[in-house]
């Protein structure tokens, strides 16, 4: 087929022809293109929805065969292309075993023509950096807290998981109508610039701290890399221009703050959490995004969290290795930090921004959990994944209701692995003096499970539990919607009515 007949071979030569039929989706435009990858605008053929179409193309050492399979230009650069095209599936490994409306949703992922695909969900919007370069929308810190609150939000959940994004920056976060959604992880990008030596794909200055110039692993990266790009994040948006890069600042440092730069337009404390977070060293940083995000006041900790499925692709790929194993910088681990147990999820409910503290007011470093005025972060991430139909950006948002007023407690340390059992937040009663009343217990019940040969439980909408292995949950006293999944048979979708005193048994077998 000549590249005359098709507009995107004729100005991007790497890219398939529009037609192009990869698995169940054909392609019907161009997205984005960049160094490791191109992403298209595809049509998923048998669910008939659009969806972005993400394709490993290391175009510097790379190229089409017979226009289509995907193979190095020359021997020597085989293994280079081996290291990315791994780090590029488990990426989307990575990204599928987590659900939060600030990250990427992955459909699927596979193996194909020589390379890898990974389709996802299709984002209408733009970027942060388109944003800020155009140079017409000014930031206040109630406007940089909506925007980021939920970016905070997926970045404490992933940590939790010793997950670290390390490519943090306007371009890699995306307005969906409004929405911020935390894209590409570049992993893919990590690993062939340490095989090729080419760091300067890797940095992004301004937002990459000192650590990441460092290419003999000498200083560790973890979580207080993340949180120094989400410095340099925030200095941007409240001043109008990055940071200088931090290989710049080690001798002297002349960065100004926040507040130096724009006369005082921000709270004390907002203009002394971004510098401290933007610490050339480590050591004088933020170690967690937990630490940043209460020194600036939002109160986005204290809000429901979206559940993680630890093994999520033993039902999806029963050969597969385990998700944790193949997850990017495993063996960068900071500090531990206690996993709060899960939240209530029995309600969505969708955020309007974390709370800040009005201008100039003299406030406590503690994390202000107020509820008037603080919604959840959660939209229905799941329901994707459950229905097989894309949430549309511009649905009707779920009514907010008041949320806790207290943080949940951290788990147990020795809590079993696998312990599915959900605990909601305690609540807090105040009387004249102000003190914290004692929480009212929960009441559960035991749903027992018999499924064959596996499956996804959902409940009441989200993904809970793999069965097998798992074989029962703890669930709250009530009415519950149990969903077992296992693509590409039919649900089977059950109402249950949950006792303390008698467990309730769900069976079903999967043809």
């Amino acid at each position: 087929m000549s590249s005359s007949s098709h507009p995107l071979l004729a100005t991007h030569a790497n890219c398939l022809p529009v037609g192009t039929r990869v698995a169940d989706f054909e392609i019907v435009g161009l997205i984005g293109e960049g160094g490791f990858g191109i992403v298209y605008l595809a049509r998923d053929t048998s669910l008939d929805r659009i969806v972005a179409l993400k394709e490993f193309m290391p175009g510097a050492f790379a190229g089409r065969i017979d226009g289509v399979r995907v193979a190095v230009r020359a021997a020597n650069q085989k293994n280079t292309f081996d290291a990315g095209l791994r780090s590029f599936i488990n990426e989307a490994k990575m990204l599928a075993q987590f659900s939060h409306p600030a990250l990427l949703e992955v459909y699927r992922f596979w193996e194909e023509n020589g390379t890898a695909y990974m389709a996802m969900r299709y984002y209408k919007g733009e970027t942060l950096r388109n944003v800020l370069s155009a140079g017409e929308k000014e930031f206040d810190e109630q406007e940089i807290a909506q925007t980021m609150g939920p970016i905070f939000d997926a970045l404490e959940m992933l940590h939790r998981e010793q997950v670290f994004h390390r490519d943090i920056a306007p371009d890699n976060i995306m307005l969906a109508d409004g929405r911020p959604v935390l894209l590409d992880f570049g992993s893919a990008r990590r690993i062939i610039g340490d095989g090729t030596q080419a760091l300067t794909t890797v940095l992004k200055p301004g937002y990459a701290p000192i650590e990441q110039y460092s290419d003999d692993g000498t200083i560790k990266q973890g979580a207080w890399t993340d949180v120094y790009a989400l410095g340099g994040v925030l200095y941007h948006l409240a001043t109008g221009k990055p940071p200088m890069q931090a290989v710049s600042r080690l001798l002297s440092d002349p960065l100004q703050s926040v507040n130096e730069v724009t006369s005082g337009k921000f709270s004390q404390p907002f203009s002394d959490a971004v510098s401290k977070a933007l610490s050339v060293h480590v050591a004088n940083r933020f170690q967690t995004v937990t630490e940043f995000r209460e020194a600036l006041g939002w109160n986005v900790g204290a809000l429901p969290r979206v559940i993680t499925i630890q093994h999520a692709q033993v039902w999806l790929d029963p050969d597969a290795k385990s998700v944790e194993s193949n997850a990017p910088n495993l063996s960068d681990k900071p500090a531990s930090v206690p996993m709060p147990p899960a939240a209530k999820e029995t309600k969505l409910v969708r955020d309007a921004g974390p709370s800040v503290p009005p201008k100039n007011v003299q406030k406590s470093r503690t994390p202000l959990f107020v509820a008037a005025g603080v919604v959840a972060l959660l939209v229905i991430a799941g329901v994707a994944m459950k229905t097989g139909k894309p949430v549309e950006p511009n649905a009707s948002p779920p009514v907010p209701v008041a949320a806790s007023t207290s943080a949940p407690s951290p788990a147990p340390a020795n809590a079993p692995a696998g312990n599915a059992t959900v605990s909601a937040p305690a609540s807090t009663t105040s009387g004249e003096s102000g003190a914290s009343g004692p929480a009212a217990p929960i009441v559960e019940g035991v749903v027992k499970f018999d499924i064959k040969p596996r499956g996804r439980i959902d409940v009441d909408g989200f993904a809970r539990a793999v069965s097998p292995p798992i074989t029962e949950l703890k669930l709250p006293v009530g009415k519950h919607v149990i969903e077992i999944v296992n693509p590409p048979s039919p649900p089977m979708t059950r109402t249950i009515e949950v006792t303390s005193d008698a467990p309730v048994t769900i069976s079903h077998t999967f043809k």
